[in-house]
């Protein structure tokens, strides 16, 4: 069976209003999961506007929708995304779909939106969830004792997390998204001296699309971010590497649905060779 992950669509909202009530399915949700159309529909817009730090997703099976799951941001100076959501209909069970899409959301999370972090939620009578999270390579953190009111008892929460190299993504991304962690807690304190670390002595900053550098060696670099320094953080929307070129296409946090370049990184050892940052409009996030 061939399992697939996509954002949500307009057309997309009867079907996960009605799984979300379905009577197999809404008494292990938790009790403020969205279920109605209207609040299904809000949620599905925000997919939409807000990709990097929220997402409500169909999960196909054969191309038929078996299903849905999501994601909210928790913290993005440490990048830490909360999953949520998770509903398979009782009609795709036994056949490991929500497995197979967790990876899929896993590969995308970590990726090609940067985050390093992801952690879930589930209420101790719900086994079923809990050997999910677990087939699906997450580590058991605690307990929240007695901690929500569900079908008139206190119930229990199950914590678990996953973290980016625990999933086997590859450090040249993983080294991407820290640097772009660090660049944007940069631009968030003013102070830039933190990027020094980040680049080779000899390292290249290029521009395409905007009238500025290029600059050459680490403390160049570092003193044309200080005198011109970016008013705003960096999202990412999709990363590929080929050929030891590691590409992600990016935008801005005060325009997060749109991508407004590339950002193509050359490491060299561990630290930056060569970043190339273009300017450019029309292109998607896939």
């Amino acid at each position: 069976m061939g399992v697939a992950i996509r954002r949500g669509r307009a057309e997309d909202v009867d079907f996960v209003a009605e799984l979300m009530s379905h009577e197999d399915v809404e008494p292990f949700l938790g009790a403020v999961t969205a279920k109605d159309r209207d609040t299904v529909a809000a949620e599905i817009e925000r997919s939409e506007r807000e990709p990097h730090d929220f997402g409500r997703f169909v999960i196909e099976a054969d191309g038929e929708a078996a299903g849905t799951m999501g994601f909210e941001l928790a913290n993005r100076r440490s990048r830490i995304a909360q999953l949520e959501g998770l509903a398979v209909h009782p009609s795709f069970r036994g056949r490991r779909v929500s497995d197979a899409a967790a990876r899929l959301l896993q590969d995308h999370l970590f990726r090609d939106l940067g985050y390093h972090r992801l952690q879930l939620e589930a209420y101790g009578f719900n086994e079923r969830a809990q050997r999910h999270a677990e087939r699906a390579g997450f580590v058991r953190e605690g307990v929240r004792r007695a901690a929500y009111w569900r079908h008139n008892a206190w119930t229990d929460g199950a914590l678990y997390g996953l973290v980016a190299e625990d999933a086997g993504v590859p450090w040249s991304i993983r080294f991407l998204h820290d640097y772009i962690g660090v660049h944007n807690e940069c631009v968030r304190t003013g102070d830039w001296q933190p990027l020094l670390p980040w680049f080779a002595d000899d390292a290249e900053l290029l521009f395409e699309g905007a009238p500025v550098g290029p600059f050459r060696g680490v403390e160049t670099i570092v003193t044309a971010y200080r005198e011109r320094p970016p008013d705003d953080m960096v999202l990412t929307f999709r990363v590929d590497e080929n050929d030891g070129i590691v590409e992600a296409r990016y935008g801005w946090l005060r325009n997060p649905a749109v991508v407004a370049g590339r950002m193509l990184l050359t490491p060299a050892g561990e630290r930056i060779g060569r970043l190339r940052v273009t300017f450019e409009e029309g292109l998607s996030w896939s």
